[in-house]
């Protein structure tokens, strides 16, 4: 498990052993290859509800992709950076603040799962574990979704271990 450094400012991910990509490039790569929407799409049909049919689901995810990836930017480019806007608490019943808080940002049913590390008097950045397409309440009801809660855990037990509880450790251990 290895954390690099990304071409979001004050964003980080995740890439884990014999993976090509870090998370956030491997999330927005799939969402925006056809074929992996149209297969996911295919496999998770009965979530649709019939609202929309495959074909629709894969062009709307297409654009919101396009919308997703431009408030990040946005944000983050912004000086001060704004990505606490773009995250929020994984859960949305958590107002506590913790120790590598597990974050999550939305839009529509697409999600990005992060670590958010704070210091006093410092600018909070953020570690990507992974994302999904959620189209279900909760993120456990599908095995993609397990997979995801699975990750952001074992990230978090990961940097823990390694002894990141701030900025200035994060720093001095990852980089």
């Amino acid at each position: 498990m290895e954390i690099v450094p990304t071409f979001v400012p004050n964003l980080y991910a995740f890439q884990f052993p014999k993976e090509e990509f870090d998370e956030l490039e491997r999330v927005f790569d799939d969402w925006k290859n056809q074929l992996f929407l149209f297969d996911f799409f295919t496999e998770n049909e009965a979530d649709l509800k019939g609202t929309f049919t495959v074909e629709e689901a894969v062009e709307k995810t297409r654009e919101e992709v396009k919308k997703f990836r431009r408030k990040m930017l946005a944000l983050a480019n912004s000086n001060p950076h704004q990505l606490n806007e773009f995250f929020a608490n994984l859960y949305n019943n958590e107002y506590q603040l913790s120790l590598l808080q597990r974050q999550k940002a939305k839009q529509s049913w697409l999600r990005l799962y992060a670590l958010k590390i704070t210091q006093k008097d410092e600018e909070d950045l953020y570690v990507i574990t992974g994302g999904m397409i959620k189209l279900t309440q909760n993120m456990e009801d599908r095995n993609h979704g397990e997979k995801e809660r699975t990750k952001i855990n074992q990230c978090r037990d990961y940097l823990k271990t390694i002894g990141v509880y701030d900025l200035e450790s994060f720093f001095e251990i990852c980089f």
